[in-house]
């Protein structure tokens, strides 16, 4: 028997096994077997507090088994007088269940019952990859704080809700003890801490990417409140999930093209949606180096004050283009297809292979990419015809002097005319809009890339809105319960923690297998243990559960081992 230090790639986390070589009597190999996890070690002083635990218990188990043995009542009365074990050193050292009740086939089902599941696979995990992000925040928070702040980013992966039933959910299903006034206090610790947050957030991606992050996706969506209070965060605005009655605040947030997080910012409720690339890149420029590097947007960020931002910081982007603003002259010449190159679609962008109309135009200095396909053409047609059809069977049941209604939706009143008091479709409007079907454009100033490289580019903004989703729906960032300003910031840096740590776990089991964001959740969430009271000697022990394929997988792709052994529950 001896000690073995088994270290993890890119993480302090050191584990402290006893372990001992037997030759398999069919293969005659060597294999070490575990026979005990002493525990694992975070630092130097960790580490040898456990190994001189696991020189102890050596010493103990090696005098057990020479107790057990025939010989061993000759040495029993020494060992006992010589091998005097400190309780005091290192952490509690975890006993087999067989120290405890007496071996497996001593033991019943009716001398135990089971006292409850430990949820294990999201803290072993989740854990891991959380202190290869935030390490950095260890010494400025304290081991207290730090652990505290894991616990709740790994909940709210977990079981997203709010922190009352967070404080609950720790406690019953991951065996985490918290005080909810412990998790607020955090809360207003956080909040000192979130431009460091977002400094290690982007150190870490960057740190994937040795050749330097390429290409920075940027979109704005909106976080409601259950309110109708204001104040200097929460405000009325346009709002992305039509809660026009409530409050809310805006989130600007920028991934790679793999969809890791860059950054993001908050802002105040009435924000326009325009102005948030302009504070946000000089906010991110004084926390981290953003040089060299490739903007895509969305038509929203489409503004002339942004691009000559971009255009003055040497910035360059890939931005959607209104291609119905553009004058008249090009407007013509845009849709004069006769014009276009027609060229293979790009590799896995088309399940029919169908081909591509390009062409590029010059405007303003800059570089207009249109590109049309049939399919595109046939889904605009779809989504016009489904409106008029909602359009005609609202119009039918009109009265005078409701045309306001009408005219007030901006997705409508496009195809409406006015006949007196009434509204009516506008047949010529309709035909107008049938001209653009399957047209889209993108505006650059990218001089030596292709015309199918800059749309590519602009396709990867997919990973953004997939980026909201995953904020919104799987983490529950919003509706935001809290009310004050600085609670409600630390309340977006815990979420945004935990969006960072779930898309490294996504990108870094992806390398083993290709597993959804959900489906990892699910997995890490059925690696559980059970606890178990021996009746008589009301002694807990834990029994591992079913391992499946995909967690075996998920834990390989980080180099981490599950314990299968039954041991006793501390």
């Amino acid at each position: 028997m001896f000690c073995r230090i088994k270290s993890t790639p890119n993480s302090p986390r050191r584990s402290v096994q006893i372990v001992e070589n037997r030759r398999d009597p069919k293969t005659r190999k060597t294999q070490q077997k575990i026979l005990r996890h002493v525990g694992v070690a975070m630092n130097e002083a960790e580490e040898k507090k456990l190994r001189e635990l696991a020189e102890e218990l050596i010493l103990q188990m090696e005098i057990q088994k020479i107790t057990n043995s025939p010989q061993g009542d000759l040495l029993a009365e020494t060992a006992q007088q010589d091998v005097q074990p400190s309780a005091l050193l290192g952490r509690p050292r975890q006993k087999k269940l067989d120290e405890v009740i007496g071996s497996a086939a001593e033991v019943t089902l009716g001398e135990i019952v089971e006292e409850k599941r430990v949820i294990e696979g999201i803290h072993e995990v989740g854990g891991h990859v959380f202190d290869l992000l935030y390490e950095g925040l260890l010494e400025s928070l304290g081991q207290r704080f730090y652990y505290r702040l894991r616990d709740l980013v790994l909940a709210r992966i977990a079981r997203p809700s709010s922190k009352h039933q967070t404080q609950k959910d720790l406690v019953s299903h991951f065996a985490k003890e918290h005080s909810l006034d412990s998790l607020y206090a955090l809360m207003d610790k956080v909040h000192g801490k979130i431009d460091l947050i977002k400094a290690l957030t982007f150190a870490r991606t960057r740190s994937l990417f040795p050749d330097g992050i390429d290409l920075l996706l940027f979109d704005v969506t909106t976080l409601y409140f259950e309110s109708t209070d204001t104040d200097e965060m929460r405000e009325f605005g346009y709002s992305k999930d039509c809660r026009f009655n409530t409050t809310q605040v805006v989130l600007a947030l920028a991934t790679n093209k793999e969809g890791l997080p860059i950054s993001y910012e908050l802002f105040n409720g009435k924000t326009a949606e325009v102005s948030t690339l302009i504070e946000a890149i000089g906010n991110w420029k004084k926390l981290f180096d953003i040089q060299e590097v490739c903007f895509v947007g969305d038509r929203a960020m489409m503004s002339e004050k942004n691009i000559g931002l971009l255009e003055a910081s040497g910035y360059q982007y890939v931005i959607a283009a209104k291609l119905k603003k553009l004058p008249q002259t090009m407007k013509e010449e845009v849709l004069n297809l006769s014009q276009y190159d027609r060229v293979p679609a790009p590799e896995g962008k088309s399940k029919r292979n169908e081909p591509m109309l390009l062409q590029e135009f010059e405007h303003e200095g800059r570089r207009l990419i249109v590109s049309h396909t049939d399919s595109r053409a046939r889904k605009d047609q779809h989504e016009r015809a489904a409106l008029l059809k909602k359009l005609e069977k609202t119009l039918g049941t009109q009265k005078k002097g409701s045309a306001k209604k009408l005219l007030s939706n901006t997705g409508t009143k496009r195809f409406i005319k006015m006949n007196e008091s009434l509204a009516m479709i506008d047949e010529a409007k309709v035909a107008e809009e049938s001209r653009w079907d399957g047209l889209h454009g993108v505006i650059s100033n990218i001089k030596d890339a292709s015309r199918l490289s800059l749309l590519q580019r602009y396709a990867s903004l997919w990973r953004i809105e997939e980026s909201f989703r995953i904020n919104k729906y799987t983490l529950k960032m919003r509706p935001i319960f809290h009310f004050k300003p600085e609670r409600i910031k630390a309340h977006v840096a815990i979420c945004y923690m935990a969006f960072s740590v779930l898309r490294r776990l996504e990108y870094q089991a992806n390398l083993v297998q290709k597993i959804p964001v959900n489906q990892i959740i699910d997995t890490l969430m059925n690696v559980q243990a059970s606890i178990y009271v021996h009746k008589t000697k009301n002694q807990r022990y834990r029994m591992p559960g079913v391992f499946s394929v995909d967690a075996r997988k998920i834990y390989r792709a980080f180099h981490l081992e599950r314990s299968i052994d039954a041991e006793v529950y501390c």
